[in-house]
């Protein structure tokens, strides 16, 4: 790759975000840069990278899910309940990804045969979800087989099994990105539902699929939670769909759509558990943490806003003058 072409990569500004951040922490504790800290610091970002990468078609396709959190809960107290029930790994594995990927549809039909927009779509649905998790397991905590933590902490040839299946749907996103016609058509579709609509592409399955694809790596998320805790809890995945969303954004995705990075968005979720990793090296308030999370995020609507004016003058003008009149 060029470095006229690398200067050109979305995911440029947050690698180098996180290259910054990691000199600094190395400065401020040598326990930093030790192996061991820098695989918590993947397995750790994973859940978050493998539900960003979901994410990234959603907001391309200029869409949004805040239900990915419940339903990475669902899928979270199906699969402990089915497995305590059957004793069986293989259906209960089974019954989480397909439960996923279920919901993610049901989120991608409402909003494209009712037209309801995928902000209210998913903040009713995440409460649906929700709901239906703990009905299903009373709100308690459900412990899991020790044999399953092996999805969470377990390793393959001296590498996180986490950091694997990270690898893997990062691999996997970003060819679907840019090497099929559904990242073309996503980008399309983004860029503009009605010159999408003109040339007849398949909005409405483009965008099923996304957020079939967003439910799928929330499963599996899920699957690498609750191994690495070894159990269902009641609080899973609460305030995760924020983060999620965060990363997405800090890696180059806009918000408006049309345009994101699968790569961008896995770097951003490396770069915000860096900043948990940090805040815990300076031994500050757990309660800071969610506060240093919103700005963050507050910033990076912001960027991507200014991002938006910067290539899009004209559109600002008639705006403010359509306002005026």
């Amino acid at each position: 790759m060029s470095f006229k072409l690398l200067f050109k990569q979305k995911w440029l500004p947050i690698a180098v975000a996180a290259l910054l951040m990691s000199i600094f922490l190395s400065f401020v504790s040598p326990a930093f840069l030790t192996l061991t800290n820098f695989e918590s610091v993947l397995v750790q970002a994973s859940v978050t990278a493998i539900m960003a990468v979901g994410m990234t078609f959603i907001i391309i396709l200029a869409g949004i899910d805040i239900s990915v959190g419940a339903i990475l809960f669902f899928v979270s107290s199906l699969f402990a309940q089915t497995l305590n029930t059957t004793g069986s790994v293989a259906l209960a594995f089974s019954a989480a990804v397909i439960s996923g990927c279920l919901l993610g549809t049901v989120n991608g039909l409402l909003i494209v045969r009712f037209k309801v927009t995928p902000l209210i779509t998913t903040l009713a649905t995440y409460t649906i979800y929700r709901g239906m998790a703990l009905h299903l397991t009373s709100a308690q905590n459900i412990p899991v087989p020790r044999e399953i933590g092996w999805m969470g902490n377990g390793s393959f040839l001296s590498i996180p099994v986490p950091v694997w299946w990270m690898l893997v749907f990062t691999v996997i996103g970003i060819y679907l990105l840019s090497q099929t016609r559904f990242g073309i058509y996503c980008k399309a579709i983004g860029c503009s539902a009605q010159s999408a609509k003109e040339s007849a592409l398949p909005i409405n399955r483009v965008n099923i699929l996304a957020y079939a694809i967003g439910g799928l790596c929330a499963a599996v998320a899920a699957l690498i939670l609750i191994a690495r805790v070894g159990g269902l809890q009641s609080g899973i995945g609460i305030g995760l769909e924020f983060t999620v969303i965060a990363a997405v954004i800090l890696g180059g995705t806009k918000l408006s759509g049309g345009s994101g990075s699968v790569a961008g968005s896995v770097i951003g979720a490396i770069f915000l558990v860096l900043i948990d990793n940090g805040l815990n090296l300076f031994n500050a308030s757990p309660y800071i943490y969610d506060i240093v999370r919103g700005f963050v995020l507050i910033v990076a609507v912001l960027v991507d806003r200014v991002s938006v004016i910067k290539n899009q003058p004209n559109a600002l003008k008639f705006k403010t003058s359509s306002e005026g009149n």
